[in-house]
């Protein structure tokens, strides 16, 4: 099956499910599906605060994990995306556990399709973050709904959020040697509904990553610059098979450059004169 053209304008058949709706990828998947005319539904464990919710969504309460409130909200839902995170804890041990549970609600509920978010070189990695997303990848794989994964490069802004942790401390920290491909969320949203609005059947696999492959400390650069930090750049190493992996590239798919927005212009955005302000 072809991958469908990033962008692409395709006519919503249904109501479409976010799984993590409430998430940074959730909320722009969400004002994505709105902009494009799709009924949409948003699942999280907690409702957003009243000035967080986006008009015209309807918010349940569900557990993935659990597998609480999931038949309810999957009711009438033809695709849903998942883009529920695992970073630590409980989360993480039942990621896998979780997109099996709302695979299998989906089936039983009737939805044709599923879509599920994932991480570039998730089978290189030796972290727990990195082998909880491979261990989802193999479940919505070898599910018998039809599905896609998307595995996508590193949000600008979790990127961002790793300097500003930094520089808390007096450091903005980079990895030594590290490029990377980073990628705006609004753009992920694109690609992740263009693949919800294709036709079911089978399994498929995209990849998207950021429009320019940069070295991290000139991202730290320039996110320093944006913000007016004195905190000073300091290189970390990063030793054993993850430290190769970065050395290699192999975090990089420049085959897969489907964002358009780069980094300094998602900086700049953020720094924009509010008017009348």
């Amino acid at each position: 099956m072809p991958a469908p053209p990033a962008g692409a304008s395709l006519a919503p058949m249904g109501l479409l499910l976010v799984a993590g709706g409430t998430g940074t990828a959730g909320r722009a998947v969400v004002r994505e599906a709105t902009a494009r005319g799709w009924d949409v539904r948003s699942l999280s464990r907690r409702l957003p605060a009243p000035e967080d919710a986006a008009g015209g969504v309807e918010y349940v309460i569900g557990d993935a994990a659990t597998g609480a409130g999931l038949a309810a909200a999957l009711e009438g839902v033809e695709v849903f995306v998942d883009v529920l995170e695992g970073l630590r804890g409980r989360a993480r041990r039942d990621y896998a556990l979780a997109g099996r549970r709302l695979l299998d609600a989906a089936r039983g509920s009737g939805t044709d399709r599923a879509v599920s978010l994932s991480i570039v070189a998730a089978d290189r990695f030796p972290i727990g973050f990195y082998r909880a997303k491979l261990a989802k990848e193999r479940v919505y794989e070898e599910h018998p709904l039809p599905t896609t994964v998307l595995r996508c490069a590193q949000f600008h802004d979790l990127v961002a959020e790793v300097f500003r942790a930094g520089a808390r401390l007096g450091v903005i920290p980079c990895l030594r040697g590290a490029r990377l491909q980073p990628i705006d969320v609004r753009d992920v949203a694109k690609v992740l509904l263009d693949a919800a609005a294709e036709p079911a059947g089978g399994h498929l696999a995209l990849t998207a990553c950021g429009p320019e492959i940069r070295a991290m400390a000139e991202l730290a650069e320039a996110w320093k610059h944006a913000e007016g930090s004195t905190a000073r750049i300091v290189e970390i190493p990063v030793p054993g098979r993850s430290g190769r992996v970065l050395a290699e590239g192999g975090n990089l798919v420049p085959e897969a450059a489907r964002g358009t927005i780069t980094f300094e212009q998602w900086l700049a955005e953020r720094h924009q004169p509010v008017p009348g302000a």
